[in-house]
């Protein structure tokens, strides 16, 4: 495989492993992705890594004060606490962070640039209290740069532009794999809990064609009977979302209408919810109870109640150019035109001290994202990620850098 960095690559592979709990920007998101297929055809197939917590597109812009404010907000001065990522005897900067749940998370400092690649240092730490301490793990160097790829907390992948090394041990041991061959966890981690995702089609990717519609797939052993009674193309944003509860749900967007199929048995059969006559996106809270649709450009929301949807009021500050989450509780996680909150029910909860955090940051875009667990993370330019534990609106926030 010729030298390729290893964001340009991902990126590539954003297409080929659609990430569940998509929040908007899907659409951008894929439209970035045929562009880089026109440009760079051949590359690499693997697992998309772009894992928050979250997946590929959920971004917001930062600092605009151009839209109006909701009236009238109410206000929780929620305490946001700063924590340093420290390992000791690492070299160089922290380069990557990624958090798979509230106490556990991954971290990497590296020195080695595509600039110099030889005489590099590259180090991976583990925590398991939410980020108090680190343990920490040389690892093998290689030119160009790298990628962390968790799984959970014992099992993590480090994507390099020439191999994969893979921990199932908690960073004790790594072993090596070739580019092209990533190892069946990295392939998990791209994947909903179950081993649910939505990729190309391999004869599309054999003859050098841009994906047009995707199928769902699955990781591992056992094939699917049937594909969900429903197309889904690139261009109307497919979702795949397994909630807590092991339900799967696809989503899709057409014609300025939103169609979703549920399926409580694994895929084996599904069954077509109302049409929503608006383009929105799903957003399922962690438990899998709480299922939303939301037009993220007139704000408007739907909760499912049994089989129906039920219109709740709208959303303050649309339209939402950039991330929301289901934070469980009724309350779903907004960060729209620089300003960060809740919405309950009508009610918009504002959160100053994250947006505070979020202006002062530098980040031109920042993205939105949700752990198994609950856990909200929003990270924008840099290695820093901002974590919100709890649930609903009651949740302590730590900015890591």
């Amino acid at each position: 495989m010729r030298e390729t960095a290893v964001t340009e690559l991902f990126a590539e592979l954003e297409a080929d492993a659609v990430r569940t709990f998509r929040p908007p920007g899907a659409t951008a998101a894929q439209r970035r992705v045929r562009e880089r297929r026109h440009l760079r055809r051949g590359l690499l197939a693997g697992i998309a890594a772009l894992l928050v917590g979250a997946p590929a597109g959920a971004y917001a812009v930062a600092g605009r004060d151009d839209a109006p404010r909701p009236t009238p907000p109410t206000v929780v001065s929620a305490p946001l606490s700063e924590r340093k990522v420290t390992m000791p005897g690492a070299a160089g900067t922290l380069t990557d962070l990624r958090f798979v749940d509230a106490r556990h998370g991954w971290a990497l400092f590296d020195t080695c640039t595509r600039q110099a690649p030889t005489d590099c240092r590259r180090t991976v730490g583990r925590t398991t209290d939410g980020g108090v301490t680190w343990q920490s793990q040389q690892l093998p160097v290689s030119d160009g740069g790298a990628q962390l790829i968790p799984y959970d907390a014992e099992r993590l992948t480090v994507a390099t532009n020439r191999e994969y090394l893979e921990t199932t041990d908690g960073g004790e041991t790594f072993a090596r794999y070739a580019a092209g061959t990533p190892p069946l966890s990295a392939r998990f981690a791209s994947a909903s809990p179950s081993g649910f995702r939505l990729a190309c089609p391999a004869e599309q990717k054999e003859r050098g064609e841009d994906c047009k519609r995707f199928q769902l797939a699955k990781v591992g052993p056992g094939p699917l009977r049937r594909q969900p009674p429903l197309s889904l193309d690139t261009d109307a944003a497919p979702q795949l979302i397994e909630g807590g509860d092991g339900r799967l749900w696809l989503a899709t967007m057409k014609d300025g209408r939103s169609i979703v199929v549920v399926s409580d048995n694994r895929g084996i059969t599904w069954q077509r919810l109302p049409v929503v006559n608006a383009p929105a996106m799903l957003a399922v809270s962690p438990d899998g109870k709480e299922v939303w649709l939301v037009d993220s450009g007139q704000g408007g929301v739907w909760r499912l109640a049994g089989d129906r949807w039920q219109q709740r009021p709208a959303l303050p500050n649309v339209p939402i150019d950039g991330g929301f989450a289901a934070a469980g509780e009724g309350a779903i996680f907004v960060n729209s035109h620089g300003r960060v909150g809740f919405w309950v029910d009508g009610r918009y909860v504002d959160q100053p001290e994250l947006r505070t955090a979020l202006a002062s940051s530098g980040s031109s875009v920042v993205g939105v994202g949700s752990l198994r667990d609950g856990t909200i993370v929003l990270q924008g330019d840099g290695a820093w990620r901002i974590v919100g534990v709890g649930s609903g609106v009651d949740r302590t926030w730590t900015r890591f850098s």
